[in-house]
Order: C-alpha cells, then sequence, then structure tokens
C-alpha cells in the first residue's frame, strides 16, 4: 500500500467506492475507540469532497451515536450567509440529522465579533482530547481553511479568523453545496493545523478530478511547509483516501 510519509494511501475505484471504504475504516476506528473510552469527540468537514463519505458512514450500522460528541472543523464566517449554506448545514443535513450524535457542535457563522467565535470555539473543541478527526484537503492545499501562505504551522491558538485565497473561493464557487449562493464568503473561522493535529486518528478523504494536480503536488513535498499545509500529513500517521479521478499518476 503506497504512503505519504508516515500517511498510508488508499487508492479507490470512484467517488461512492471512496465514501464506502473510508465509511468502513473510520467505523471501525470508532468501534476499536469506543471499546476503550465511554464517550468519544470527533471533528468533521463539510464540502463536496465530503459527501459520499458522510452517507456512507450515516449507513454503518451498530455505531452508538449516542456516545459519540461531534464538532465541525471550520465554517465560513459572514452575517448575510443564509444557514444553508454553511458548512454546518451540510454536516447536520448529510451526517448528524441521520445518526444523532450525543452533542454535535457547529462554529456560528453570523456571531458578532468573529475573534470572540474564534476563541469560544477553540476553547469548546479543545476541553478535551479530540479521539478522531475526519477532513478533506482544498485545491489549494488547504486544510480546513488554514490557507497557504497564512498558515502557521505552530499556531498557539486552537483556532481562528482567516481570510479564503482565491484559489479556493474558485473552488467554492462550483461546489454543488455552495455554487448557489452567487457569492463566496471572504472570511471563516477554523481549527488550527496543531489542534487538527491533536487528534488521535486522521482520517482524510480527497476524491474528484478537480483535486489531482495537489495531490500530484503534495507528494511531491516532502517535508511540512506552510506553503501547502497538508504537507503536514508527511509527518503525521494517518490514512488518506483517493478516488482514480483524483489519484496522482505516480501512484497508478
Amino acid at each position: 500500500m503506497p504512503h505519504y510519509g508516515k500517511t498510508q494511501i488508499t487508492v479507490c475505484g470512484d467517488n461512492e467506492d471512496l465514501g464506502r471504504q473510508a465509511a468502513a475504516a473510520v467505523a471501525a476506528k470508532l468501534h476499536q475507540l469506543l471499546a476503550e473510552k465511554d464517550t468519544l469527540r470527533v471533528i468533521f468537514a463539510a464540502g463536496e469532497s465530503q459527501s459520499t463519505f458522510h452517507r456512507a458512514l450515516a449507513r454503518e450500522e451498530g455505531i452508538p451515536w449516542q456516545r459519540i460528541v461531534c464538532f465541525n472543523v471550520d465554517d465560513f464566517w459572514d452575517p448575510r450567509l443564509p444557514r444553508e449554506f454553511t458548512c454546518g448545514y451540510q454536516t447536520e443535513r448529510e451526517l448528524y440529522s441521520q445518526v444523532n450524535p450525543s452533542e454535535y457542535h457547529l462554529v456560528d457563522f453570523k456571531a458578532p465579533e468573529p475573534e470572540a467565535e474564534a476563541r469560544r470555539f477553540g476553547n469548546l473543541v479543545m476541553q478535551a482530547p479530540i479521539d478522531l478527526l475526519c477532513q478533506g484537503i482544498g485545491t489549494s492545499g488547504h486544510l480546513a481553511l488554514n490557507e497557504p501562505g497564512d498558515t502557521a504551522l505552530a499556531d498557539p491558538r486552537p483556532a481562528r479568523v482567516v481570510s479564503l485565497v482565491e484559489q479556493s473561493k474558485r473552488q467554492l464557487r462550483e461546489d454543488p453545496n455552495f455554487r448557489d449562493l452567487g457569492y463566496v464568503p471572504d472570511q471563516g473561522i477554523t481549527l488550527t493545523i496543531p489542534a487538527i493535529l491533536a487528534a488521535r486518528s486522521i482520517f482524510t478523504m480527497v476524491p474528484l478530478a478537480l483535486k489531482k494536480p495537489i495531490l500530484t503536488r503534495l507528494l511531491e513535498t516532502l517535508s511540512p511547509t506552510p506553503a501547502l499545509p497538508a504537507s503536514v500529513l508527511v509527518e503525521v500517521e494517518s490514512r488518506l483516501f483517493v478516488d482514480r479521478d483524483s489519484c496522482p499518476d505516480s501512484l497508478r
């Protein structure tokens, strides 16, 4: 099985197959962790790349979701934003409403003061250890909304306010979850790289052809760099799922 540094790569047939394989792997890890702890704390992401995974995970049988507390890794911040165009709404629709976890916590995308909301949400997430993280990689190379050129890999804060780079905005304009909004918010609130890497188990799902260029660049980047935040995965024991459309030629 191929690796990116310490990260194990699974090459799936297509987006649906990726969703099934990733969901099965995450479900197995949840069962393993739940045998060790009464309650788990799990972080999820939103976006087109997570949809087949969310739907497949919701179909996995036997997961005692009443013992799992969920968080979103990020969201936009824009008081004008209709709720149905937020990351939180997507994960509610695709996952949380289907499985009814013990609790789930979202970024307040309309908070009056984004810096205060970043502090509130970051402190809430870090009140206790995170057991498992499920995320994607953006076409800019971001993890969550930690953008290239604007990310401190050793940021002391658990969450922060960010400005979206143009590449991320282009991706969102084409994302079926967000493109009907008619504009893209300029800012977001995200967990930082250290907060993400603090999770005990990390799963990264990256299907679709639009991700092939950034995954190709990622596999050529052999040490962590703020210019490509996802490169931190080279030093983390984790799982990366790609499909035949996103798969770099070097893995074929």
